[in-house]
């Protein structure tokens, strides 16, 4: 990469947070419709969920002074202090060994350790509300602007205790829905939790 991002200006950050953050968010924590008893559509939608994680997780994690390539996104860029989340060297291994990249390492696994865990998803769900939260208590003094009635829908969907649904609708003619979130099952942690599956 030849032209290298170092300082974002005010309506960079404000692209990056309404498009790119906001998405990023929106499918590490929503489920979109499909039929839950097909192991694929399973298998498909929580790894696509975890791959949205993994990216927040570089995101809360990474300071603006080390990150790995200077065009990163980091929350520190939003005045948001980074900070280590919770989660076990298994768990951070698994992301690293076993969602992108093949390795022997798989072998480790038994038909017991193999499913994922909702332990991510959940550690990461508190730092996304803690995140959100800061952003809509923003002020005007902030060099970048919210778009808060879209933040304020996923932060009270992500404060329900609830799956999260997400949609969009395009149309041949070019209308777009635009996002959709609504509320599913209760979730038992009260945070989220990987989609299910169940057998017919």
């Amino acid at each position: 990469m030849t032209d290298m991002i170092t300082t974002l200006t005010p309506k960079e950050k404000t692209l990056l947070l309404n498009d790119a953050i906001y998405y990023e968010m929106l499918f590490t924590f929503g489920v979109s419709s499909h039929d839950p008893a097909d192991y694929c559509a399973w298998e498909h939608l929580n790894f696509s969920r975890m791959g949205h994680a993994r990216a927040l997780l570089y995101f809360f994690e990474s300071t603006s002074t080390a990150k790995k390539w200077k065009d990163d996104v980091v929350s520190e860029d939003f005045g948001f202090p980074a900070e280590t989340i919770s989660i076990s060297k298994d768990e951070r291994d698994r992301l690293n060994k076993d969602l992108f990249h093949l390795s022997s390492q798989r072998l480790r696994h038994t038909r017991d350790s193999k499913p994922w865990t909702d332990t991510l998803l959940q550690q990461i769900h508190e730092r996304s509300v803690c995140f959100v939260d800061f952003i809509l208590a923003l002020g005007e003094e902030h060099d970048f602007e919210v778009a808060r009635s879209a933040w304020e829908v996923l932060a009270s969907a992500m404060k329900s205790g609830r799956e999260i649904l997400i949609r969009r609708h395009l149309s041949i003619n070019g209308n777009d829905s635009g996002w959709i979130l609504g509320l599913g099952r209760n979730l038992e942690s009260g945070k989220s939790e990987l989609t299910l599956i169940h057998a017919r």
